[in-house]
């Protein structure tokens, strides 16, 4: 919530006079989760500018009659009255709040403020419809507004009618109550258009309105949950199964300790139906309400835990629940470690063909480090899992990659894949059921739970190891993992990863005799002393130490040159522009490296410039060469337009170890660092400018002809994922809006209104001048922005509505 979008919004009703405020609570259990907000909703109200504020509350989980206390009927056009409910207790069901808020309309400018977010709304216990409201004066009661379906949407398509509707205002959109004011204070002649909860229907009308029945039963609701809310909210319920009780400071403190990158988890497992009311416990957790697991979800949520997962869950529900909460626990603590002598191995032979990188025979030292990776996966309290962490360039994938080849020979097979999101590394274990003989399901694919029964069931000699490289964030990848069935090797930069081992490994720098060796692997003259000098000077990083080998390779400036200009430089870079996230020596030494490429090769300069604007992780190769063919236009590179241009400058980035490119076809990758390098130091703003166009040009010729397609999903979130808004509106409109468009219809057709919004948004405050406001352009990008979140669809409704008579 902000509040001073909320004030804003308010002072537009200060000139009304005798006007008051009436802020009704809502104080139904399931409302406990919103309570911060809600406080400090109540404080902005306290301070806003109308000072006769009125609060009050009402329980919609209660039976019976919903009582407020108000006796006192107001004078209509003197009342503004705001209900604070997330509208999913029983009485938005059975229709008592819905016949509260008609008696409230008939006298008070009245809305709903809704603190779900839009991704929960398919919470609620009410149909929620896209309306439009129009008033004549100040303060109209709201059953008296001019009000309809807004014309164009699906309800108003498919014949639904409604006289009077709600207004529903998100708490996390401030435009939403600007607006609404507006409307109140009838200072808008266009009316307000917004979310609205329909009232006035005949009865009988709310049994083809009502909400889904929820699932029944522990392993249909984690199902539907996963389903819903991700693997993240599984992971999160199933954390908390470690504990006797749940309260909502639990559930906050493991999501912010254990899932940090997960926040929404906490509504979406407090509303799955998984967590039930214990209220004979409330005295064992001092006073605040006790939830508790349904019957048999402990054991089915524990079984994806870990035994650190377990360790570490216990110590922070220990930490929040006094010992009065485990003094009566009656529950045993499953084990969640599945040792592999405990593994079921009655499923066929996996026959599988190892599929690793090729070896770099240049690899030196780590000698200790391989042995400590060989010791944890043998562990035998561990689940057969090693996490290598450390700095971007220390080198955590070569590591992991000679560990693989120096004991392949240890297993039935190694696979190894990257991992840096949950869709890549399911894909990636689709690939492997491929290879498992794994029946594929309805997408072509096999089913990546299938695949992870068939690698802990599957009959092996010697076992199997996986190798994970660059892993994204554990939160929706550690579902997906074998765990306790055979050995997994995880590397990653991301240090959350370091909670789901007992035993993480950290990726030290080399030493000093290790540095000197790969420097000679490329410079073997060095003495000692001058290959000491250099390594202490590059900080003894991996990738570092290879580039200043190659750069001393060519003999152009000995050694002394090399360090007395990595100062001056060093001192330029630290002073002007401050890169915190990487080695600022590594970006030394790339941006001489990138120099020199320009110089020998103007088509692979061009092309790494452009690889720097797409964003991070591996570009397709069918996404790098949509242009090729093409003929080139002003600003656009020309390598990106000529198919054996582009060939050789990728032979030229791999070959100078800027860039890495996996096979024939295969993706090509630019590291993180040296992309922040070319982008803050190497190009010259004429050049980023060029670059940046010529990647938006680039995402343009890759967009597909049926973005609706499995195909043209899958490229459309690749371009998502890379598109730099901000570049895109600073390009000339004619040239990016196709692209812009396209992206946002994408989010809006995955289900991300929120990022269909967002981005809509900022294209209208650029963009609205340039088209104008009339322009069908304009209208396109107001449809997404002013319909933040997901309307019902139309099966969710009766054939009509039945008029109301007022």
């Amino acid at each position: 919530m902000d509040p001073s979008a909320v004030r804003h919004a308010l002072s537009l009703l200060g000139g009304v006079p005798d006007l008051t405020l009436d802020l009704v609570l809502d104080r139904a259990q399931s409302m406990d989760l919103w309570a911060r907000t809600v406080h400090g909703l109540r404080e902005t109200l306290s301070r806003g500018p109308l000072p006769d504020l009125r609060v009050r509350t009402v329980d919609t989980s209660a039976p019976g009659e919903l009582r407020t206390g108000d006796t006192v009927q107001p004078v209509p056009g003197q009342r503004v009255l705001l209900l604070v409910s997330d509208c999913v207790a029983p009485a938005w069901h059975d229709g008592r709040a819905h016949a509260l808020l008609d008696e409230w309309c008939r006298f008070s400018a009245t809305a709903v403020v809704q603190p779900l977010p839009p991704s929960l709304r398919h919470r609620v216990g009410v149909p929620l419809a896209p309306f439009h409201w129009s008033a004549a004066r100040p303060v109209t009661p709201t059953a008296w507004l001019t009000c309809g379906l807004q014309p164009g949407s699906l309800e108003e398509a498919a014949g639904l009618e409604a006289d009077c509707a709600v207004p529903v205002l998100g708490l996390e959109d401030g435009r939403s109550f600007t607006d609404w004011a507006r409307l109140v204070a009838a200072r808008t002649a266009d009316g307000y258009d917004g979310e609205g909860m329909p009232l006035g229907l005949a009865p009988g009308a709310w049994d083809g309105l009502a909400a889904a029945a929820p699932p029944t039963g522990p392993a249909a609701q984690v199902r539907t949950l996963e389903a819903v809310a991700g693997p993240a909210a599984v992971r999160l319920a199933a954390l908390l199964a470690v504990a006797p009780l749940v309260t909502l400071d639990l559930m906050r403190a493991t999501q912010r300790s254990l899932l940090p990158e997960a926040e929404e988890t906490v509504a979406e497992v407090f509303h799955s139906g998984l967590l039930v009311r214990a209220p004979d416990r409330d005295r064992d957790v001092e006073g605040q309400r006790a939830l508790v697991l349904v019957d048999g979800a402990v054991d089915l949520l524990t079984e994806i835990l870990t035994r650190s997962d377990r360790s570490r869950s216990r110590d922070l529900a220990e930490e929040f629940l006094p010992p009065e909460a485990w003094a009566r626990n009656t529950r045993p603590v499953p084990s969640s470690v599945r040792p592999s002598d405990a593994v079921r191995r009655d499923g066929p032979a996996l026959r599988v063909r190892s599929a690793l990188p090729a070896r770099n025979h240049r690899f030196v030292g780590r000698t200790a480090l391989l042995d400590t990776v060989r010791s944890t996966l043998h562990r035998s309290d561990g689940d057969g899992l090693c996490v290598l962490h450390g700095l971007a360039g220390v080198g955590k994938t070569q590591t992991a990659l000679e560990y693989a080849h120096r004991h392949r020979g240890d297993y039935d097979f190694v696979w190894w894949t990257q991992a840096r999101d949950a869709r890549g590394l399911g894909l990636a274990l689709a690939r492997l059921g491929e290879e498992l003989s794994v029946p594929p399901g309805p997408d072509g694919l096999a089913p990546v739970e299938d695949v992870l029964d068939r690698l802990r069931t599957g009959r092996v000699d010697r076992g199997w190891l996986l190798v994970l490289d660059n892993a994204d964030p554990p939160a929706r990848l550690t579902p997906m993992l074998p765990l306790g069935a055979g050995h997994i090797l995880i590397t990653s930069r991301h240090i959350s990863w370091t909670e789901e081992t007992a035993h993480p490994l950290r990726v030290a720098p080399l030493s000093r005799q290790e540095s000197l060796a790969l420097l000679r692997a490329r410079a073997p003259w060095l003495t000692d002393d001058e290959g000491y000098a250099v390594a202490e000077r590059a900080g003894y990083l991996p990738p570092l130490l290879i580039q200043l080998g190659r750069s001393l390779s060519k003999r152009r400036l000995d050694v002394a040159e090399h360090l007395a200009g990595f100062d001056r430089l060093c001192a330029k870079l630290l002073l002007a522009y401050g890169l915190p996230d990487y080695d600022v020596k590594l970006a030394v030494v790339w941006k001489q490296a990138v120099t020199e490429l320009a110089a020998a090769d103007p088509d692979a300069g061009e092309l790494l410039r452009v690889l720097s604007c797409l964003g991070t992780g591996p570009v397709p190769y069918e996404l790098l060469s949509a242009a090729t063919g093409s003929k080139p236009s002003a600003g656009s590179d020309g390598v990106l337009h000529d198919k054996f241009a582009l060939h050789l400058a990728l032979m030229r980035l791999s070959d100078e170890d800027l860039a890495t490119v996996e096979g024939a076809g295969g993706p090509v990758e630019v590291h993180p660092a040296l992309q922040t390098v070319m982008r803050g130091v190497v190009m010259r703003p004429d050049e980023y400018e060029t670059a940046e166009e010529a990647a938006l040009g680039l995402l343009s010729a890759a967009l597909p002809a049926d973005p609706g397609t499995p195909s043209g999903r899958a490229r459309m979130t690749e371009i998502a994922r890379r598109l730099d808004l901000p570049a895109a509106l600073r390009a000339q409109p004619e040239r990016t809006y196709d692209l812009v468009l396209a992206v946002i219809d994408h989010h809006a057709a995955v289900g991300d209104t929120r990022a269909a919004g967002r981005l809509a948004r900022a294209a209208l405050d650029v963009w609205s001048r340039r088209f104008g406001a009339d322009s069908v352009r304009i209208a396109a990008l107001r449809a997404h922005a002013e319909h933040p979140s997901p309307s019902p669809s139309p099966s969710s409704f009766p054939s009509s509505f039945p008029s109301s008579s007022r």
